[in-house]
């Protein structure tokens, strides 16, 4: 003896209620996908201020720097000495190799010169005066050191024009400033943004 087909769909049991089983038929046959946040509000409404103030994606800036490694803080007179030091080494000629030490940017920089400034704490300290705040130019050149040291690796000694230099990088031919990434980030973000460092 053969069942109807309406009638086994009569008799299967389900848990469903009516108003369910409606709506789930109704999905179906819309072929809605039940990939929805499920909610009982209504639709949300779209921000008027929002999509007037966005522009398209495609005429967006570049990303902001987001990386662990960005997260820093950096001392201003480094980033100011590195800017010093990039503008000094600009100036070298890349037809000729060099030798640069730290003393050679402090004094073209400043004007001041590194033999008078010593000079001056040696006569402070015989004299028995406090040499505190008089010899921050000790501090100038180990940043601007730290910079060299960034630029060309470790220095050495050796003898200018006579002289003996206990702390000097070489420079090799061919060698240009703006082709080498700062060593500060602050610099490093100016140069993305277009600035001739």
């Amino acid at each position: 003896m053969s069942i109807d087909a309406p009638q086994a769909e009569e008799e299967e049991f389900t848990h469903l209620t009516d108003v369910e089983k409606e709506f789930k038929e109704r999905g179906e046959k819309e072929g809605l996908p039940f990939t929805r946040v499920p909610t009982t509000a209504l639709d949300p409404t779209a921000s008027a201020r929002v999509d007037q103030i966005t522009i398209p994606e495609e005429r967006r800036g570049a990303m902001p720097y987001t990386k662990d490694q960005y997260l820093i803080r950096e001392n201003p007179a480094l980033v100011q000495w590195e800017r010093e030091t990039r503008k000094f080494l600009r100036k070298l000629s890349p037809v000729h190799g060099h030798r640069v030490a730290a003393v050679m940017v402090f004094e073209w920089a400043t004007g001041l010169s590194i033999a008078e400034l010593a000079a001056e704490e040696k006569r402070l300290r015989d004299a028995g005066q406090s040499t505190r705040g008089k010899t921050s130019w000790r501090a100038d050149l180990r940043k601007i050191n730290q910079v060299l040291r960034h630029y060309f690796g470790k220095p050495y000694m050796t003898y200018i024009m006579g002289r003996k230099v206990p702390n000097c990088y070489r420079v090799p031919v061919g060698w240009h400033v703006y082709r080498h990434r700062p060593l500060t980030l602050t610099l490093f973000a100016e140069r993305k943004a277009g600035a001739k460092l």
